[in-house]
């Protein structure tokens, strides 16, 4: 809410345009896409005094100097484009400024963490993807994919690609998260890896108990879901209710900083910001009930001797910088097309 939105001192926000890769299997992931778009515009447009629709750095900082907020948005899942550039440079038209190459689920053309192996990483025509992201200023964000697509990307980028929402491995040996030689390559890249609040991805104590939980209550869970088969609302309410009534211990908000720690001793102070994936998760660490709680992440780097300087860079500079970075990029290759093309009407 903007109550909330406003007391979390936050500038830019990427609102997910989230598609699944299970559902919609006999089409509509595009559809689906363009509903969330539509969604997201029509509330800006409710709320022209405290929200900006923004679509690069400098609208970012002009916003920050007018005291408004900054919506952005981002596809979670490239399933969306159903195959087609066509559909990637429209999504850019509407506003999408990075695009998750997969969720949970591999496609035809790029390999999830948790997915089959059906590409080897990036298919040939997942290479193209990425190419043309680069092409228009779309930022590649490599969280939910495989290792292999990781580096496959980071073979192909020639701008800084994001992990948007993922946490460090060397801390929390989960696959969504990003390894240590990864991060290496994603410095030499300029990109970010942003910080994901999930307890499961910061902790393995917790991942192994939440994983434990969900086996014990695996028959509960399926008896739910055939109860809610229709009513997925209320499948997901009658589950967190189940899931509340197991609880098992949550770690605190600080185990973010042990990741951001690890990444700017393994990869640099430049190469990590905050990705939260704020109501993208179940729960947040102990002690953070939303955004309007970001704070206490600066407070705790405060407190282990981090700079002003680069506590800046974490809370968004770092973002930033990748940001126009891409942007130049885009531009370069722009021209480049352009001036080909002068030359070939002069032929």
């Amino acid at each position: 809410d903007l109550a909330r939105f406003k007391q979390s001192g936050i500038t830019g926000e990427f609102f997910s345009i989230y598609v699944s890769g299970t559902d919609y299997q006999k089409g509509g992931k595009m559809r689906r896409a363009m509903d969330l778009i539509d969604a997201t515009m029509r509330e800006i447009e409710k709320h022209p005094a405290q929200l900006n629709f923004c679509t690069t750095a400098d609208d970012i900082r002009r916003a920050k100097k007018q005291g408004k907020v900054c919506a952005l948005m981002g596809i979670e899942g490239g399933y969306a484009i159903e195959n087609s550039l066509y559909a990637l440079r429209n999504f850019y038209r509407l506003g999408i400024r990075y695009m998750t190459l997969t969720h949970n689920v591999s496609h035809d053309w790029a390999d999830a963490h948790r997915g089959e192996a059906k590409n080897n990483g990036l298919s040939p025509f997942g290479k193209e993807v990425v190419k043309e992201m680069n092409r228009l200023g779309m930022l590649v964000d490599i969280s939910h994919v495989s290792d292999k697509v990781m580096n496959d990307v980071l073979d192909i980028s020639s701008a800084p690609i994001i992990a948007s929402h993922s946490s460090a491995r060397g801390v929390a040996n989960h696959t969504r998260n990003v390894p240590d030689d990864v991060l290496k390559r994603i410095a030499k890249n300029g990109g970010v890896v942003m910080i994901n609040f999930y307890p499961a991805f910061l902790d393995d104590v917790y991942n192994k108990a939440e994983n434990d939980r969900t086996e014990r209550l695996k028959p509960q869970i399926q008896a739910l879901q055939e109860k809610y088969k229709d009513d997925k609302q209320a499948f997901n309410e009658a589950e967190r209710k189940l899931l509340a009534e197991n609880p098992i211990d949550v770690p605190s908000y600080t185990r973010i900083v042990d990741h951001i720690d690890h990444i700017k001793k393994v990869a640099g102070i430049d190469y990590v910001g905050i990705g939260s994936d704020y109501d993208g998760v179940p729960l947040l660490p102990k002690g953070m009930n939303g955004m309007e709680d970001l704070v206490l992440v600066t407070y705790e780097m405060l407190r282990r001797g981090y700079t002003e300087t680069e506590i800046k860079k974490v809370l968004g500079e770092n973002f930033l910088r990748a940001f126009s970075k891409a942007e130049q990029v885009a531009k370069i290759n722009q021209r480049k097309i352009s001036s080909e093309g002068s030359l070939m009407k002069m032929k």
